[in-house]
């Protein structure tokens, strides 16, 4: 079915629009510059991939337009004034763009990921530290009480209420059951109060293990998430590099900008 006049002017309106507003969208996302912040440079970088299909479907449609203007993409006798040269001309820029941000994006990740490492090994730091802090404040406390005479008094007492919770059978299930724990460590203090370092120790390594365990959980979310976004924004760089690439430097090879390339026109 033969195009109506007016679809080359349309395809050619619809893909400069696409081109136009992408090259205002790639300006918009570098102002301003924040190269040293390597969070923006990664969001920055992955915006332009995610979108940098766009202008490439202006081309796409832009040329398409001038093969159902003329029946082919002859070559032009000026073509420094046309502006499918100057499309050609975008087109190989993007190219090279995309092909320099696959690797500077894969190494910011990696430099993204070495901060988020160091940010969750700090973080452990930290915990540990405050658990400590709070264990020995605790330990400190108890060891004290039981050298008072009237904290020893209270001891006693919550004992006896304890066991008469228990004798009464008013306690069932896990109430119960925490009821028989507590009692059995308060009376473990009593006779002992060198129990308290033993308990201390005890209650410090299950923290130690739950801080260590979150840390190897966050660890391995941040390198799963940081790998997949290297990979996907690398490979989709490289393919519009690849893309930009081929069309820009074949439709400058037939329009003949390349010496000793110039097409001839077809004979009508």
């Amino acid at each position: 079915m033969k195009a109506t006049n007016s679809a080359p002017f349309i395809l050619k309106l619809v893909g400069l629009i696409l081109i136009l507003s992408s090259l205002i969208d790639f300006i918009t996302l570098l102002i301003p510059i924040k190269s040293q912040d390597n969070a923006w440079v990664a969001s920055t970088f992955t915006q332009m991939v995610d979108r940098g299909i766009i202008p490439m479907i202006g081309l796409a449609l832009l040329f398409l337009s001038y093969f159902l203007e003329s029946g082919t993409i002859a070559s032009e006798r000026k073509p420094f004034l046309s502006l499918r040269f100057w499309a050609l001309i975008l087109s190989s820029v993007l190219g090279l763009a995309f092909l320099f941000i696959a690797p500077l994006h894969m190494n910011n990740t990696r430099i993204l990921a070495e901060q988020s490492n160091k940010q969750i090994d700090d973080r452990a730091a930290n915990l540990t530290a405050d658990l400590n802090s709070k264990v020995q404040q605790r330990q400190d406390q108890l060891t004290a009480a039981l050298k008072d005479e009237k904290q020893r008094q209270l001891l006693d007492q919550q004992l006896t209420q304890i066991g008469q919770a228990i004798a009464s059978g008013q306690l069932k299930g896990d109430q119960l059951a925490q009821a028989q724990q507590a009692q059995k460590e308060l009376q473990q203090l009593k006779t002992d109060p060198s129990a308290i370092e033993s308990k201390a120790k005890d209650f410090r390594n299950q923290g130690l293990i739950k801080i260590a365990d979150e840390q190897k959980q966050l660890k391995a979310q941040a390198e799963t998430d940081f790998r997949k976004t290297s990979v996907r924004v690398g490979l989709s760089s490289l393919l519009l590099a690849l893309g930009y690439s081929i069309i820009g430097w074949t439709g400058l090879r037939e329009m003949g900008v390349f010496r000793g390339s110039r097409l001839k026109a077809p004979i009508r």
